[in-house]
């Protein structure tokens, strides 16, 4: 039932996608077949739904339109289409086999969100033509949008229109009514409404109204044929940026449903399932296909309980594409249009705006700065830049990390905490304790030498200096060397450097540095498994340089005419 479900909702997506990419509608019903196979054996969601999406159709047509037509040389941008899947395929192959997954992460959902949102409605504003029944020239920056459209509103064709917002209005009511009526929950509103619009279209000759239709889809499938090789240099840039976005939203999507069904989902595993869906689907006119959000949630609350719901979904779409696709050739194209804009409407996250605005400032900055970007510059350039800062502040955090200054709040058991939050924590005295919240290596070890130069002249009774190192994950040989040079300075100013909690492989780092006993081996050294112990000891030092100061002090003082030295009082 999850298989025959998904497949009614896969042919007219499949076909309004193929629209968005910019190629025939045929080859989006291609696409919902040997890749959905492909997946089904090898993808390890039992309910992500494989086939065209929006958000990598969008990306398709932005990308290829710099190399070919469309509207003029609509074989060589098919076969474009095609070795752009492959080459995607061939991405997210390799990082499958290399366990690159992590790349991606640098994506972070503000990013995300931010180009979601304006891509959505480039979409939208992509389809102007088809719902106004008027050309337009293909771009995807939201000012040359309007500039094409505004001049020419007045050649709207009325009945084009009628129909397209019609649709749009009835995909948006079936939505609704869905949600609220459980009997309808699975209702397939839009195959629905392109058999009505076909009944009509033949009924009432809509072609010769002047509504522009699909027209001829051939039946059977492809046969397998060579790509453009020549041009793998030019769709380079385009192909790292889809394959990542591919990943990411199908990635997305199979972990929620897997999580709330309780199994794991392997990253490496869908990489290289998702890379030989597009390499295979490549050879037979295929565009890029990733898991969507829609039609998984729709084979999820079907029922789906195996990859075996796929290759149900796979089976029916391809006895469509075998025998019934001359049925559709009197569907009007605004109909696909109004599909599409229907589908891409929930993408504009404004809730996330608001979200971000009261919670993490940077973070809507990011948001927005891929918003504008992807509206603005281009798509492609959008979501590249915003992953810029990203990273940037991803690094900015690393060589600037945060740091505190620890106090005493709780005596039994001790307890330290941030002295800057926690406004009655203590200081000890004569010891300052300071924990590092980041791994210490090339990028930040001179930043905190100079933190701690810095301290040590803030607080100059400073005899006992504890590093508390529970946060630091990760030390190189720069941050060995580092904290090498702060034993040595603390030495030739007369203070003990102590350590504490440093993992084991800092501790082994620092081991080859020769510089790392642990009392868990009883032998001397300035390093403790526990922050308590190292404070523990830090106080002893603290008190007995005390006590020798004091007593120095005091040498000077008669006792039976004589002065009392520090070795005789002991």
């Amino acid at each position: 039932v999850a298989g025959l479900t998904t497949a009614v909702m896969i042919v007219p997506q499949g076909m309004a996608y193929a629209a968005l990419a910019a190629v025939r509608p045929e080859i989006g019903l291609y696409s919902a077949v040997l890749p959905v196979v492909i997946y089904g054996l090898l993808g390890t969601s039992r309910q992500l739904a494989v086939g065209p999406v929006a958000m990598v159709s969008l990306l398709t047509s932005a990308g290829l339109g710099k190399f070919a037509d469309p509207t003029t040389e609509p074989e060589k941008y098919a076969e474009l289409a095609s070795l752009l899947a492959f080459m995607l395929g061939v991405i997210q192959t390799a990082m499958g086999v290399f366990r690159l997954d992590f790349l991606v992460r640098f994506l972070s959902h503000p990013v995300l969100s931010g180009f979601t949102s304006a891509a959505a409605i480039v979409i939208g504003l992509s389809q102007l033509k088809d719902l106004f029944g008027f050309y337009l020239p293909r771009d995807k920056k939201l000012h040359k949008i309007v500039e094409n459209f505004v001049p020419e509103v007045d050649k709207t064709h009325g009945l084009t229109l009628v129909i397209g917002l019609l649709s749009i209005a009835f995909l948006l009511a079936a939505r609704k009514i869905k949600r609220k009526v459980k009997v309808l929950k699975r209702f397939p509103d839009a195959l629905f409404l392109i058999v009505v619009t076909i009944v009509v279209s033949e009924l009432g000759d809509l072609k010769g109204e002047g509504v522009k239709i699909v027209g001829d889809i051939p039946s059977g499938m492809p046969a397998p044929w060579n790509l453009p090789w020549e041009s793998v240099g030019d769709l380079a840039a385009t192909s790292v940026s889809v394959a990542f976005i591919a990943f990411l939203e199908s990635f997305a999507v199979a972990k929620t449903i897997a999580e709330k069904e309780r199994y794991q989902v392997d990253a490496r595993q869908e990489l290289l399932a998702l890379g030989l869906c597009n390499v295979v689907g490549s050879f037979f006119r295929c565009m890029p296909v990733a898991g969507g959000f829609g039609r998984s949630a729709v084979n999820y609350q079907a029922g789906a309980k195996s990859t075996l719901a796929s290759m149900i979904t796979a089976g029916t779409v391809l006895l469509v594409v075998l025998f019934l696709t001359p049925l559709f050739e009197p569907l009007p194209k605004a109909v696909l249009g109004a599909i599409i804009v229907a589908a891409v409407s929930t993408l504009v996250d404004v809730q996330e705006m608001k979200h971000l605005w009261k919670t993490d400032k940077r973070d809507l900055f990011l948001l927005l700065t891929a918003f504008g970007c992807t509206l603005f510059v281009g798509l492609l350039e959008g979501i590249l830049i915003a992953a810029g800062m990203s990273m940037v502040l991803v690094l900015q955090k690393a060589v600037i990390p945060h740091g505190a200054v620890l106090g005493q709040i709780r005596d039994d058991p001790p307890v330290f905490r941030n002295i800057d939050r926690f406004p009655d924590a203590k200081l000890v005295d004569g010891v300052l304790i300071y924990r590092l919240d980041a791994p210490l290596f090339f990028a930040n070890a001179d930043l905190w030498r100079d933190r701690m130069h810095q301290l040590l002249q803030e607080y100059p009774k400073t005899v006992s200096v504890v590093l508390h190192g529970g946060a630091v994950a990760h030390m190189d040989s720069t941050g060995a060397h580092a904290v090498e040079g702060f034993i040595k300075e603390c030495k030739r100013h007369e203070r003990e450097a102590l350590f504490a909690e440093f993992n084991g492989p800092c501790r082994d780092m620092l081991g080859r540095m020769g510089i790392s006993k642990t009392k868990e081996d009883e032998s001397e050294g300035p390093f403790f498994l526990t922050l308590h112990d190292a404070v523990a000891q830090a106080k002893r030092v603290a008190e007995s340089r005390s006590v020798v100061l004091n007593s120095v002090d005091g040498s000077d003082h008669l006792e039976d005419g004589h002065a009392v030295t520090a070795a005789d009082e002991c």
